[in-house]
């Protein structure tokens, strides 16, 4: 064998030993970072679509569909309001956020550094005073994180109007049909003397979570004529507050945070459920997971 062949032999096995040294050096890499990565925790959301327990009385019900609601101050509902309360308290979110507009955080500082957590069948009627702050209290959190965002339009009657000159009674029908069906479901599962606790459930099924976003894509974005976009705008409203709520949220929870607690009206959750699916460092949790995991 001449001395160029045998160069040529050197040069080649010491391309392949290199080559075989890089690649391994490659794989370890690739696994440490996929090792790195599925150890790593994601923050727990835990996720809590409620009515507003005020709209009991129909004179403060300011919502589009007006339905039967719960008594949550009856003696069976506050021992379910402990129940759920001390489940969570075990869950131990660092933080809360509740439906108080962000801009009024210093309000409801001063009202719960001034709430005394006792005789809450005598506290307010409202889902700050009997759950949040109930939960807050029991954790010894010094505040609670205001999130709702209000500077935002929804147009529900000109949007009605734009459907009627456009001729859309098929899907004005259809609509009014889907509502009058749903106030009677829900209706009916009130009537029947179901715990708050159904309720709650029955509000955050992903059948519910999904219906309630059907409506803005399905419904109010196909509203009126073809150069009409008053549906889009009133859709793209709705999905621009949630988003400013989930920033408030974003902005607010630290890599400390190991759980956290949201608790919204359930149409707020329907989407903010979507927003934090998409967020590669949280997951979300169930109320129901909750309530038989702890």
């Amino acid at each position: 064998m001449n001395k160029p062949t045998i160069r040529l032999i050197l040069i080649i096995f010491i391309s392949i030993t290199l080559l075989a040294s890089c690649q391994e050096k490659t794989n370890k890499e690739s696994s440490n970072a996929s090792s790195l990565s599925n150890t790593s925790e994601k923050t727990e959301v835990l996720i809590i679509g409620i009515f507003h327990f005020s709209n009991f009385d129909p004179k403060y019900n300011q919502d589009l569909i007006q339905t039967t609601e719960v008594d949550v101050m009856t003696e069976q509902n506050q021992k379910e309001l402990e129940l759920i309360s001390n489940k969570i308290a075990k869950f131990k979110p660092s933080k809360i956020f509740i439906e108080a507009p962000y801009s009024e955080q210093a309000e409801l500082d001063s009202m719960y550094n001034a709430f005394v957590p006792e005789n809450y069948d005598q506290k307010n009627r409202d889902e700050g005073d009997q759950f949040a702050f109930r939960v807050a209290k029991k954790l010894g959190h010094k505040k609670l994180f205001a999130t709702d965002f209000r500077d935002f339009s929804f147009p529900g009657n000109s949007m009605r109007k734009s459907m009627e000159n456009a001729n859309q009674q098929d899907l004005i029908a259809l609509d009014d049909l889907k509502d009058e069906q749903w106030e009677k479901d829900y209706n009916e599962l009130v009537n029947k003397n179901h715990s708050l606790l159904d309720v709650l459930y029955f509000l955050n099924s992903s059948e519910e979570r999904k219906i309630d976003r059907a409506w803005y894509l399905n419904y109010a974005n196909k509203a009126g004529s073809l150069n009409d976009t008053i549906g889009t705008f009133l859709a793209s409203e709705w999905y621009r507050r949630n988003l400013h709520i989930y920033s408030k949220i974003q902005k607010q929870v630290t890599e400390k945070d190991e759980r956290i607690m949201i608790l919204l009206g359930s149409s707020h959750i329907a989407i903010l459920k979507d927003f934090i699916d998409n967020n590669p460092k949280w997951k979300t949790v169930e109320l129901k997971e909750v309530m038989e995991n702890n």
